[in-house]
C-alpha cells in the first residue's frame, strides 16, 4: 500500500521536542517488497544523515546498517514476523551514553511500514537538569522507580474508574488515545475513532455540530481550555447522552494546532433534572392562569345553561324554539362538564397514592381525549367486565395515559383508531421489550393501540431512553415515555411495546391488582387516622372535582348533593364527620339555610364554607357568621389545605392495635 508524505505526517500531530542531535521523532518510511524506500519523513532522512530524495529507491535497510551497524546483527535474529515491536540502543551518543530507541515494522504483501522513533531522552539532555547526578545513586534510582509506578497505577486508576472519558485527539479530530468508556458511550470501537477522523461529527448530534465547531475554534484562543455541553447519538441504538466537555488545544511555538486534550462527562440525568425544573415552573404558572379562566368560562357557560333551562321551561311542547333551546341546553352543559374535568386535573397533585378503579380512570379521560386530538382520529374504550383495583398516584397515572394517548394520535396523521383496553390477568404472560419489573399477580393490564404509521424495529430498544425521540426536530423533548418507565418502577409494574411498521403500536402498562392491603403496609405503625368530611353541594361537576381533591389529600369523602341529603347523612351518624364542607355558589339560598341550619343543630361539628365564583360580599350575613372557615375560590390547593386544617380538630392517632 502506497502513501504520501503527506499522509505520512498526518499519521502524528504531536508536539515535537528539539533535544540532542540524537534524538528521533516522527520517523516513519514506506517500503516496497524488496525493502526500498518508497516514502520517508524528513525526520528520518535526516537522522539517518541523508536527504528525503537520495533515499528514493535505495535500500532502506543499507542506510539504516551505515547509521547503526551494531543493530544489523540483533534485527538479523528476530522471527519473521508481520508486525515487530523492538527496542534498541545505540552507544554513540554524548558523553558515551547510550540512545534508546523504538523500532516497529509491519509488513503486508506489497511492501512495509516502518517507525523509528527515540524512546527516551538523552542522557545528556538529562545531565543539563543535574538529574544524572541524582540518577547515579541507587536509592535516588529506586526512589525514581517507585514514582513511576506510583504515577502509573494513578493514572491506571484514573483512566478506568474515571466516570467520564479523558481522550487526546489529533488536529483532524481523530482520537490518538481515549479511554475504554469512549466506546460505551458512542458504540463505535476505540481502533475505529484513532483511525476515522469523521467519527466524531457522526456521533455528535446534528443541531449542536454549529456549537462544538465554535467551541473548538474557541479552545484555540483560550488558554486554560473551554467546557461546554451538547448532545451525542450512540452509533447503534441513537440514545442521545448529554455530555460536559473540557477542551484544550496543543499548539506549537509558531500557534499550529497541533491536537487537543480533554474529557468528558456523561451529565445527562443533572439535564434532566434541569429541564423539569424549567418545565415544573412553567406548569405552575399555567395552571394558575388556566384555572382563572376556566373558573371564568364555567362561570359563564352556567348561565347559558340556566337560561336555557329557564326559557325550556317556560316553552309549550311543539313551539318553534324549543330544539334549538334544548341543543343549546345540551352543548352548555357539555362544555361544562369538560371544563370540571380540566379543573379536576389542575387539582390533583403528583406523590399520594389511592385506591382506584382503573375501568372509571379510562371513562373520565376518554371524553377529555376526545377533546384534544383530532376529529379524523376515532377513539374508543375497551373496559374489562369487571372492576380493575389499582392502588396508584391517580394524577400521574392520569398524566401518563394522556401522553401515550397524543403520541398515539401524532402517529396518525392521515387519521386511525385509538384504542383504550383494559384486562385482568390471573398471571403475567410473556411479553418483550419489558421495562420496569414483572408485576406479582393477578396483573391489570391497560393497552394504548393505534393504527399509525408503528416504529421501527431499531427504535424498540431506545423508546423509554432519556431524551429519545421519534419525532421532527424540536417536537419532542423525549421524556414523555422515560416518565411513563418512571411511573410503571415506582409502582412495582412495567410497560412494554409492541408493533409493525407501517400498521401502528401498542404500549401495555402492567400493574399488580389492589388486594387492598397495600395503604395499611405503606403506613407506619402509628398512624393517623383519616378523617371524614361531608361535602354539601349543588353542582355536580365541581363536587367531583372538589372531592376528588380532598381524597388525594387523605380525607374520607362523602357527598350530598341537596340540604335534605346532608342532614340525612349526619343523622344517620354512620360517620363520625370532623367537618361539614359547603360549597356554595351564587345566589344559592338553599345551601346558604343549610350552613345556619348546622350550626342551631350540629353545635360540635366543624362548617367550612368554599365559595365558588361568589365574593364574600355577597353571602348572607348570617352564614359569615356560623362558617368556622372560610375559602375565597382565589386561593392556591397549599393555602386552602393550610385553612381546612386550621378549621379541623386534630387528627385522632391509632395504635396497630386499633386498626
Amino acid at each position: 500500500m502506497r502513501s504520501t508524505a503527506a499522509e505520512i505526517a498526518a499519521w502524528d500531530t504531536s508536539p515535537r521536542l528539539s533535544l540532542a542531535p540524537g534524538w528521533l521523532e516522527g520517523g516513519m518510511a514506506v517500503l516496497d517488497a524488496e525493502g526500498r524506500v518508497v516514502e520517508v519523513s524528513e525526520a528520518l532522512a535526516q537522522w539517518l544523515e541523508v536527504t528525503a530524495a537520495s533515499l528514493a529507491g535505495q535500500s532502506f535497510w543499507a542506510a539504516l546498517w551505515r547509521r547503526a551497524p551494531e543493530w544489523r546483527c540483533e534485527l538479523a535474529e528476530l522471527p519473521a514476523q508481520r508486525l515487530v515491536r523492538c527496542p534498541l540502543q545505540l552507544g554513540r551518543g554524548l558523553g558515551g551514553a547510550p540512545e534508546h530507541y523504538l523500532l516497529e515494522v509491519a509488513v503486508n504483501a506489497a511492501g512495509s511500514f516502518v517507525r523509528l522513533n527515540s524512546d527516551l531522552p538523552p542522557l545528556a539532555e538529562l545531565s543539563e537538569y543535574a538529574w544524572d547526578e541524582q540518577a547515579g545513586r541507587e536509592a535516588s534510582r529506586r526512589e525514581m522507580l517507585l514514582r513511576v509506578l506510583r504515577a502509573e497505577a494513578q493514572l491506571d486508576n484514573l483512566v478506568h474508574r474515571w466516570p467520564g472519558v479523558i481522550f487526546t485527539q489529533r488536529a483532524d479530530l481523530s482520537f490518538h488515545f481515549a479511554s475504554e468508556q469512549l466506546a460505551q458511550l458512542t458504540g463505535i470501537p476505540l481502533a475505529e475513532w484513532q483511525t476515522h477522523p469523521n467519527r466524531f461529527w457522526q456521533v455528535v448530534h446534528e443541531q449542536d455540530a454549529d456549537e462544538v465547531q465554535q467551541q473548538i475554534r474557541r479552545s484555540q484562543q483560550e488558554s486554560r481550555g473551554v467546557s461546554g455541553t451538547y448532545r451525542i447519538r450512540h452509533a447503534g441504538t441513537g440514545r442521545v447522552v448529554y455530555v460536559l466537555e473540557h477542551r484544550k488545544a496543543v499548539l506549537a511555538g509558531s500557534g499550529l494546532v497541533l491536537g487537543y486534550e480533554g474529557v468528558w462527562l456523561d451529565v445527562t440525568r443533572q439535564t434532566i433534572a434541569e429541564r423539569r425544573l424549567s418545565s415544573a415552573a412553567w406548569k405552575e404558572t399555567l395552571a394558575v392562569l388556566t384555572m382563572g379562566l376556566a373558573h371564568d368560562f364555567s362561570n359563564i357557560m352556567a348561565g347559558i345553561l340556566s337560561l336555557s333551562e329557564s326559557y325550556l321551561a317556560q316553552l309549550e311542547p311543539g313551539h318553534a324554539f324549543g330544539e334549538g333551546l334544548a341543543l343549546i341546553k345540551q352543548s352548555s352543559l357539555q362544555a361544562h362538564q369538560l371544563v370540571h374535568r380540566i379543573i379536576h386535573l389542575h387539582h390533583g397533585k403528583t406523590g399520594t397514592r389511592e385506591y382506584c378503579d382503573l375501568n372509571e380512570v379510562i371513562h373520565d379521560l376518554v371524553e377529555l381525549v376526545r377533546k384534544l386530538i383530532p376529529r379524523r382520529i376515532g377513539i374508543r374504550a375497551e373496559p374489562a367486565g369487571v372492576p380493575l383495583a389499582l392502588y396508584a398516584d391517580a394524577v400521574e397515572f392520569r398524566q401518563v395515559i394522556i401522553n401515550l394517548c397524543l403520541n398515539a394520535a401524532e402517529a396518525m396523521p392521515q387519521g386511525g383508531c385509538l384504542t383504550l383496553q383494559t384486562s385482568l390477568h390471573e398471571q403475567m404472560p410473556a411479553v418483550a421489550n419489558l421495562r420496569g419489573c414483572v408485576p406479582r399477580a393477578p396483573v391489570v393490564c391497560l393497552a394504548v393501540a393505534d393504527t399509525g404509521c408503528g416504529i421501527k424495529e431499531r427504535h424498540l430498544g431506545s423508546l423509554f431512553d432519556p431524551f429519545f425521540t421519534t419525532k421532527p426536530m424540536n417536537k419532542g423533548s423525549g421524556l414523555g415515555l422515560y416518565n411513563t418507565q418512571l411511573f410503571v418502577a415506582k409502582h412495582q409494574g412495567a410497560v412494554t411495546v409492541t408493533s409493525t411498521e407501517g400498521q401502528g403500536a401498542t404500549f401495555c402498562i402492567w400493574l399488580p391488582q389492589a388486594n387492598f392491603t397495600e395503604a395499611e403496609r405503606v403506613g407506619a405503625s402509628h398512624a393517623v387516622k383519616r378523617q371524614s368530611l361531608l361535602l354539601a353541594g349543588q353542582g355536580d361537576g365541581l363536587i367531583e372535582s372538589t372531592a376528588e381533591f380532598l381524597r388525594c389529600q387523605g380525607y374520607h369523602v362523602v357527598t350530598a348533593t341537596s340540604k335534605a341529603d346532608a342532614l340525612g347523612q349526619l343523622a344517620a351518624g354512620e360517620y363520625a364527620f370532623a367537618g361539614v364542607v359547603v360549597v356554595l355558589e351564587p345566589n344559592d339560598a338553599v345551601l346558604g339555610a343549610l350552613v345556619c341550619e348546622l350550626r342551631q343543630t350540629y353545635a360540635g361539628v366543624k362548617i367550612v364554607v368554599q365559595l365558588a365564583g361568589c365574593h364574600p360580599d355577597e353571602l348572607d350575613p348570617r352564614v359569615l357568621r356560623d362558617a368556622d372557615e372560610l375559602i375565597p375560590p382565589d386561593l392556591t390547593e397549599g393555602e386552602i389545605l393550610q385553612r381546612l386544617q386550621r378549621a379541623l380538630p386534630e387528627p385522632a392517632v391509632e395504635t396497630e392495635e386499633g386498626v
